[in-house]
């Protein structure tokens, strides 16, 4: 027997023992070489993994017009769903096998310091990982926690966790001095620099809501129900400003922020009315604590025409030791209807923020 023969021999046996979940570690690396070298080899693969699929199927479609008999089996076979993850697992090995010169460009990008023999493991997410100054295996820690952010004031960014956890991540990301993160944008509006997640939470026309102006919209979060108060609830994060260098030294003169943001919903189950709001929490930092010094909540109560926007204006006098502002978009129904499920949704569009400094200069954000 040929060596080609003996290679698709393997093939064969390695194959059956992946479908049938009997294989190690080096089955399934002694598999993904061989299907990597030889084009025969892989049309082999799949044949195989074709024709176990159809079995199950069959078996399947005739189980369903028998009688079931207790049988013993010496070897049970997994479901179909575990013999299609074996295959795909094998498939990706050699996909990634076959092309080393562009893995090792990924891994350089990723951490230029590993070598790129090990490139297939730096696909992995490497948020959490850091290597190891001396060389050796990267050492993996979590990120340190963002510090925690204490709020006043009866709202639902007050009551939410989740927003506040994403806001104290947005002041760290600022505090750090980061030009980039995931989950948003750093931007710079003269000296004031800003955590902008609008484009993050932003959509396109839904659920029959055009947008305003333009092609995208601001998507509020899904509602959350409180069954015991008869409400439900969402709010969303949208900016934090750094305000330390553009305000300082000017807070005698008086500095405020006015803004500017249309609100709109869907027509759903619970079609009611919906109050809306935008916060404003103005923080300060001290011995490693974000605190909230001032705040403010502007309402209005949405109609039920899903083709007309309402816009709410307010202004926020910031107040003196101001480090960072947030600014907080929110949702709230009260009643029954707040207790269905929230298919509708609820919209904003055009939030325009501008700050307003002492000698009357204003910043548009």
């Amino acid at each position: 027997m040929n060596a080609a023969n003996e290679h698709l021999k393997d093939v064969e046996t390695l194959t059956v023992r992946v479908l049938d979940n009997l294989h190690n570690q080096e089955d399934m690396d002694r598999l993904s070489a061989l299907l990597s070298v030889s084009a025969e080899a892989r049309s082999r693969y799949s044949e195989l993994v074709i024709l176990d699929s159809m079995l199950h199927w069959e078996t399947s479609e005739v189980l369903e017009f028998e009688q079931p008999a207790q049988k013993t089996l010496s070897f049970p076979r997994l479901p179909m769903v575990a013999s299609f993850a074996a295959a795909i697992i094998a498939l990706c090995s050699v996909w990634l096998l076959k092309d080393d010169s562009s893995m090792a460009t990924v891994q350089t990008a990723i951490n230029p310091n590993q070598p790129a023999e090990n490139a297939q493991l730096s696909l992995a997410p490497q948020s959490n990982a850091q290597p190891e100054e001396e060389g050796g295996s990267p050492a993996f820690v979590p990120n340190p926690p963002a510090p925690a952010l204490e709020v006043g004031g009866d709202s639902p960014f007050v009551r939410s966790i989740a927003t506040r956890d994403e806001v104290s991540r947005g002041l760290m990301i600022l505090q750090e001095n980061k030009s980039f993160a995931e989950g948003g944008l750093v931007q710079f509006h003269d000296d004031v620099v800003a955590w902008n997640r609008e484009e993050h939470v932003s959509v396109p026309t839904e659920q029959g809501i055009l947008p305003l102006q333009g092609d995208r919209m601001i998507k509020l979060s899904k509602l959350t129900i409180d069954v015991q108060t008869q409400s439900a609830e969402s709010s969303d994060a949208i900016r934090i400003l750094d305000l330390r260098e553009v305000i300082w030294g000017k807070e005698d003169a008086g500095v405020s922020l006015n803004t500017s943001v249309y609100f709109n919903q869907g027509v759903g189950i619970a079609h009611g009315t919906t109050e809306f709001s935008l916060t404003l929490h103005a923080i300060q930092t001290t011995d490693g604590a974000n605190r909230s010094i001032g705040h403010k909540e502007s309402k209005l109560s949405s109609d039920l025409n899903p083709s007309t926007w309402e816009e709410l204006n307010s202004e926020f006098e910031i107040p003196k030791g101001t480090d960072y502002l947030v600014v907080a978009l929110n949702a709230r129904k009260e009643g029954t209807h707040a207790l269905l499920p929230d298919f509708g949704g609820h919209y904003a569009d055009q939030l325009s923020l501008n700050l307003v400094l002492g000698d009357r200069k204003t910043i548009p954000l």
